[in-house]
């Protein structure tokens, strides 16, 4: 079997020829002989460990073209430590602006990024009252057809990767309340899913219906994968109710879209998922990502209970607790414990959260061996 084949066959819980292994990098790992800002330097250097790399297609997002954005910089705000970037985007309705705070991480950036160093460095959150949310259409939503084109230009070099060494394609489709998440900060979106539920929920709403679209798109690029975050809507943040009520049934209708289309979806969570494991495994997914034994109540074995025989786990080593603190020889105990729960057949051996560059390359090597020894 190929990459793909690998990977697709465990995730349908469908025989393999070896036990698939299946990690991803950082972009701020540095290793000799790569340049892994790139992802297919990323994917290279899967396969030349041996692992069955993933190519990720990007889909980005779109901004209505009446939209006129002004970005500034305050590089002495009264009340803060580092300069603040400021943004505004002026709509055919209205106003909204958002700014973060320049720490070391994000010090180069010159517009706003929506991912998690917004998320933990807001300053001003984008949404503050209801009625902003009916301004979110124009700034975020599913790009039109007629970028399909602009896509494929964009992807070309991974796409090309993928088709010469049979890797599957997969794209992150949906991000879910991590999207409001990303614009507001946390404080702010609870605070704000409190004051304001109808809002809340309106914007969940038509996050989902964004993310319904961008299936279709990933259709027509050709993806095999999708993935669909769900880090910031667990019980970490919410009530399970919370799950139940706004996430779990669109979730449910996106799996829906994606089987329809012949695309296998997985979702990604990481901590804070115990108490609505059930209400996941019900939900008709292929396949369950993440997962953070070490950092969370959640244990393999209680993962392994919840989702077997409903969906695949694509899981295994704590990347924090172990690839991080750990020792070369916790690290292959940890293999060998998480091949012993999950077997294998309707598993991928994965990591956490991706390799850093700060932590001991010796227990990435580790990991890889002991999992070359037992697959």
């Amino acid at each position: 079997m190929n990459p793909k084949e690998r990977i697709l066959n465990a995730m349908r819980m469908r025989p393999v020829d070896y036990l698939p292994c299946s990690v991803y990098f950082n972009d701020n790992l540095e290793l000799p002989g790569y340049d892994l800002t790139r992802q297919t330097e990323r994917n290279r250097l899967g396969l030349d460990l041996g692992t069955d790399p993933v190519a990720i297609l990007e889909l980005g997002y779109h901004t209505h073209p009446e939209v006129k954005v002004e970005t500034w910089r305050d590089d002495n705000p009264p009340d803060c430590d580092y300069p603040v970037l400021w943004q505004r985007w002026k709509t055919p309705e209205g106003e909204l602006t958002q700014a973060v705070k320049l720490t070391p991480e994000i010090s180069h950036w010159t517009s706003i990024v929506w991912d998690d160093f917004a998320t933990s460095n807001i300053y001003k959150p984008l949404l503050e009252k209801s009625r902003d949310v009916d301004l979110v259409p124009y700034i975020y939503s599913p790009a039109p057809d007629e970028k399909i084109p602009e896509i494929e230009r964009m992807n070309r070099e991974v796409m090309e990767q993928a088709k010469a060494e049979n890797l599957p394609v997969m794209t992150t489709y949906g991000q879910g309340l991590a999207v409001a998440m990303f614009m507001m900060g946390a404080e702010n979106l609870l605070y704000f899913s409190i004051d304001y539920p109808e809002a809340f929920r309106k914007f969940a709403d038509y996050i989902h219906q964004t993310e319904m679209t961008r299936i279709e798109t990933a259709k027509k690029l050709g993806v095999d994968i999708l993935k669909r975050f769900g880090g910031y809507e667990t019980t970490n943040f919410y009530s399970p109710d919370t799950f139940r009520e706004v996430v779990a049934p669109k979730l449910r209708l996106e799996a829906e879209k994606a089987h329809e289309l012949d695309m296998l979806i997985f979702y990604r969570v990481v901590t804070g998922m115990e108490p609505i494991l059930d209400d996941i495994a019900g939900i008709g997914l292929d396949c369950i990502e993440g997962g953070e034994p070490h950092l969370s109540k959640c244990s393999l074995e209680q993962w392994r209970d919840a989702f077997a025989g409903k969906a695949s786990s694509w899981t295994g080593i704590s990347t924090p607790a172990l690839i991080g603190k750990g020792t070369p020889g916790q690290v292959r105990e940890e293999v060998r414990h998480a091949v012993e729960v999950f077997g294998k057949q309707g598993f991928i051996l994965g990591v956490t959260n991706s390799i850093r560059n700060h932590f001991p390359w010796e227990n990435t090597l580790a990991m890889i061996d002991e999992w070359k020894k037992i697959h």
